[in-house]
């Protein structure tokens, strides 16, 4: 007799032993009571848990300005890309004197300095400033996208913002 004989044969003693345990479990349900004895922590906890999940919801609408890392996306201005060191720094000071309250960035990827400047979460913010260094820069500046750094009252004023888009 060959094995695919016994499979409808096994299949169906296999049924009918898990139909009768079936029927035994249902059996001592019916005839078990539960008492359900409740702390009223349970209640100020979950309170607790749902104003915490509240503020990770809205903080997740940060994902569309955070990288994997943790990290902001944003954008900066691309100021200089020169092999000349002394033209780089020389722009370098110009600028951190005539913007202090931006951000100056410069990098070396040989043979290229590169220089950029601010962090900006907004395109149009770093539009805007990039029309005033046109008159000032001979070279073009263009906005790139990279990953910048957040000031904590920026990124507090940015969660408010998401959580009141998020409400209405």
């Amino acid at each position: 007799m060959k094995l695919s004989h016994l499979k409808p044969v096994f299949c169906l003693f296999a049924v009918i032993i898990l139909h009768a345990g079936v029927f035994a479990q249902t059996e001592d349900i019916q005839q078990t009571t539960v008492e359900l004895v409740r702390d009223y922590r349970v209640d100020e906890l979950t309170a607790r848990q749902y104003v915490l999940n509240k503020k990770r919801q809205d903080a997740s609408s940060l994902s569309k300005y955070k990288t994997s890392g943790g990290k902001y996306k944003g954008f900066r201005l691309m100021v200089l890309n020169t092999n000349n060191r002394e033209l780089a720094y020389q722009t370098r000071g110009q600028l951190a004197t005539r913007y202090p309250q931006h951000t100056l960035y410069l990098a070396y990827q040989a043979p290229y300095y590169k220089l950029k400047m601010g962090d900006f979460l907004e395109k149009k913010e770093a539009e805007d400033l990039k029309k005033q260094l046109t008159s000032f820069m001979k070279q073009g500046v263009f906005v790139v996208s990279d990953v910048i750094n957040v000031k904590p009252e920026e990124e507090e004023k940015l969660i408010e913002k998401l959580s009141k888009d998020y409400n209405n």
